[in-house]
C-alpha cells in the first residue's frame, strides 16, 4: 500500500498532534496554513533566551546552549547572531567580518542587537562574495530547493563548509516530514526536509568540495508515518580547487 502523503491542512493548529510528521517525497505545493519561520513568536521567543546564550558564553559552563528557547542546550543556526556574539568572545584577537542570512524579522532584531554583524535576507546577496567558512547549522533541511542552496553554499565558500545539525537517512529517498514546536514556545509549524545522506555528499562533491569529517550533532529523531528515523549530523567540508 502506498504511504499516505499528510494534507497540510491537517497539520496546522493541532497541539494534539505530533511534533514529528511525515508529509512526502516532495515539498507541498500549497503550503496554506503553516505559517512557518515568519511567525512573530519565533523572534519573541529567541530574543527572550539571548541573554542567557550571553551569560553562558561569558562564564566558564560548557557551550552547548541551544538558543530556540530557555532551558534548552544545544546548537542553532544564524538566528539573531549567536554564534558570531560566540566568536567575538572565544576569539577576540581574531579579526572577522561575519555575515548572517535569516528571515526579515530576525534580520531586523539581530541587527539592532549587533551593529558590527551584516544581516542579510536574500541568497543572492550572500553568495555574491565569498568567505573562508561558510556555516549552515539547523538550517539547509527548510530550504524548499535544498540543492540549488545547497550549491549556492558551496560556492561561496572559499575554504571550508560546514553543514551541521541536518537530519539525515541512509536508506529511504529524501522525505519531507512538519514539526510542531509548540512545546518550545514557538506558536507555529514549519516543513522541513529529511535528507537522504549519499543524495547530500554528491551534491557538495558536485561543487568541488570533499568531507573532511562527520560529526554527530545529536539523537535520533522519528517521524509518525516516515519511511525511516533520522540521525542528526554534521559534515565539514573543503575546498580542493
Amino acid at each position: 500500500m502506498p504511504r499516505r502523503q499528510s494534507s497540510l491542512a491537517d497539520m496546522a493548529g493541532n497541539p494534539g498532534a505530533p511534533e514529528w510528521e511525515y508529509v512526502g517525497t516532495k515539498w507541498p505545493t500549497a503550503a496554506a496554513g503553516v505559517t512557518g519561520w515568519d511567525h512573530p513568536s519565533v523572534g519573541a521567543v529567541m530574543l527572550n533566551a539571548l541573554p542567557e546564550w550571553v551569560r553562558v558564553i561569558d562564564s566558564t559552563e560548557p557551550l552547548g546552549m541551544f538558543p530556540l528557547a530557555p532551558n534548552a542546550r544545544n546548537d542553532w543556526g544564524g538566528a539573531l547572531g549567536h554564534y558570531a556574539v560566540m566568536a567575538r568572545r572565544l576569539l577576540p584577537e581574531v579579526m572577522m567580518r561575519i555575515t548572517v542570512k535569516e528571515r526579515p524579522e530576525l534580520c531586523g532584531i539581530g541587527q539592532k542587537l549587533l551593529p558590527w554583524v551584516m544581516f542579510e535576507t536574500s541568497d543572492e546577496a550572500c553568495f555574491a562574495r565569498g568567505y573562508d567558512l561558510v556555516v549552515a547549522a539547523t538550517s539547509l533541511q527548510y530550504a524548499e530547493d535544498w540543492r540549488t542552496t545547497l550549491a549556492g553554499l558551496a560556492g561561496a565558500a572559499t575554504r571550508w563548509l560546514f553543514v551541521t545539525r541536518l537530519s539525515v537517512v541512509r536508506q529511504a529517498p529524501s522525505f519531507v516530514v512538519v514539526q510542531r514546536p509548540y512545546a518550545y514556545g514557538y506558536q507555529t509549524e514549519y516543513l522541513s526536509w529529511v535528507l537522504n545522506r549519499d543524495e547530500l555528499l554528491q551534491q557538495v562533491g558536485a561543487a568541488g568540495l570533499t568531507l573532511e569529517r562527520e560529526f554527530i550533532a545529536g539523537s535520533p529523531t522519528a517521524y509518525a508515518g516516515g519511511p525511516e528515523a533520522s540521525e542528526t549530523a554534521g559534515f565539514l567540508f573543503k575546498r580542493t580547487g
